[in-house]
Formats: structure tokens, C-alpha cells, sequence
């Protein structure tokens, strides 16, 4: 069972991955996006280094069109274009500058 502080209670199944029209990394973000709410630090973060040299080969948060492919299928049923919004809003303005 996912924790109840877990911001994205994603189980990392990657069911979501395949087909992603833009190869974006969902699984994988969601995971930097928990680290990083349950970081106590505000300075630049790991997670945030770890998802710029993430999206050097998959597309960013931001590049989501929409599709809901990934959500069709998710066993769990996350909204994840709406949680890739939030993975967006964290890391792709990066530390420090405001979001889009």
C-alpha cells in the first residue's frame, strides 16, 4: 500500500511508458516529484538534477499532449496528465525561477 504521504501514489508498473507519443518518463518523475515533497531542503535538489539528465532522453512533464494513452493504462487509475502538470510546475521552470 502506497504511503498517505505520498503526493503521487504511483506503484511504478511502467504500464504507462509504452507508447507515450512523447517517450516521456512518467514512473520515473512521479518518483523524483515524491522525493523532492517529502525533501526538507529548498536549495537546488538531487531530484531535480536527476530529472534534467532524464529528460536529455525522454521528453519533459511539460511535453504531454494529453493523449490520456498512459491513462487508459494505469491499473491504478491515476489522472496522470493532471500529475504530470504538477511535475512540470516542480522541476521544468527549474530551482528558483517562477513556472509557466
Amino acid at each position: 500500500m502506497i504511503n498517505e504521504d505520498t503526493a503521487i501514489p504511483c506503484t511504478t508498473c511502467r504500464y504507462c511508458v509504452e507508447g507515450c507519443p512523447e517517450n516521456i518518463a512518467i514512473p520515473d518523475y512521479f518518483a523524483l516529484y515524491n522525493s523532492a515533497k517529502r525533501a526538507v531542503t529548498d536549495n537546488i535538489s538531487s531530484q531535480f538534477v536527476y530529472y534534467l539528465n532524464l529528460t536529455s532522453t525522454h521528453g519533459k512533464a511539460s511535453d504531454c499532449i494529453d493523449c490520456k494513452q498512459c491513462e487508459k493504462a494505469c491499473p491504478q487509475h491515476l489522472k496522470i496528465t493532471e500529475y504530470l502538470k504538477d511535475v512540470s510546475a516542480e522541476f521544468d521552470a527549474g530551482p528558483g525561477l517562477p513556472t509557466k
